[in-house]
């Protein structure tokens, strides 16, 4: 009889420590992380992503990162695709695999499967593309607010994609697109254990705020500038990229590019967390309480 597999699954907001937290875990069980960032396995994106650095990347093995470009259309689909593979690769060496990462979306199709949702007529798409160019993200997020205001609650307002992707959904069904995203979770060949990094919000926000400053001295806005040129495309429409192209285009000062990096992060933790706190199955561990982490996970895995 085959033994059974495990995922641990590692969430939390942005600045958590999900990546000290990770290579820890996967050394403890010596084992490799695939990472959950819709962000990271871009390899034109290092600073703004908080990208682990190379000596982090060299304590464990590490998946879905530095592995396309932003030239290559990828999306959810794709990435739970690739990931059951790795795992079903993975599995066949050792009993229990590390997935880490503040996208709930591509943790949820992970473990559970993505939702079905019906053919949707092109031009539909191309019209909200239009919208969004002529009219801005603002445009985008208030139009979804009308349509649905439940997902308005749940989805990174920042990325255009993803609101298009809802509204093209509700345009052509005349249902909200929330109502689409109610499926069975799928079978799996492993069993989620999820974990989830919590603190106090100002603490959070804090971690935030010293986490942008950190990036900038590495060099955030030279790396913001020169992807400059390819701001449309679909992987650039992210927090810590969008706030510097306003300032390339004049619209707002550095300074007021920088804080509105640290305000959007806060409000994406803070939907992060909305995300991973609505579904029980999570346990929450602050972030010095690693030993007490190990102990829940070993429960989970060793035979009743």
């Amino acid at each position: 009889m085959a033994k059974q597999k495990f995922l641990i699954v590692l969430a939390g907001a942005t600045a958590s420590g999900k990546t000290t937290t990770a290579i820890r875990l996967a050394q403890y069980f010596n084992t490799a992380i695939i990472s959950a960032d819709s962000r990271q396995f871009y390899k034109e994106l290092n600073i703004g992503t908080a990208k682990p650095s190379p000596s982090e990347l060299a304590a464990a093995p590490h998946y879905a990162i530095n592995t396309i470009s932003i030239e290559h259309q990828y999306n959810v689909g794709d990435f739970e695709s690739d990931c059951l593979a790795w795992l079903a690769e993975l599995y066949q060496q050792q009993d229990v695999v590390i997935l880490a990462g503040g996208s709930g979306l591509f943790i949820k199709a992970v473990c559970e499967g993505l939702d079905e949702f019906p053919t949707i007529d092109p031009s539909i798409r191309i019209q909200l593309q239009q919208d969004w160019e002529q009219h801005g993200l603002v445009f985008l997020q208030e139009t979804l607010r009308h349509s649905d205001p439940d997902y308005y609650e749940k989805v990174d307002l920042n990325n255009p994609q993803r609101l298009i992707r809802a509204l093209e959904i509700c345009q052509a069904t005349g249902k909200p697109f929330s109502t689409f995203r109610k499926a069975q979770p799928k079978a799996r060949p492993f069993t989620p254990i999820y974990v989830l990094l919590e603190w106090e919000r100002s603490v959070l926000y804090q971690r935030i705020n010293e986490r942008v400053d950190a990036m900038l001295a590495a060099g955030l806005l030279e790396e913001a500038r020169h992807l400059f040129p390819k701001r449309k495309l679909n992987a650039l429409q992210t927090v810590g990229y969008q706030e510097f192209f306003e300032y390339f285009d004049g619209a707002i000062t550095y300074e007021e590019a920088v804080e509105l990096v640290k305000r959007n992060s806060r409000r994406y933790a803070k939907r992060q967390m909305t995300w991973f706190r609505r579904d029980p199955h999570w346990k929450s561990f602050n972030f010095a309480e690693f030993e007490k982490m190990i102990a829940f996970i070993e429960n989970k895995i060793k035979p009743h």
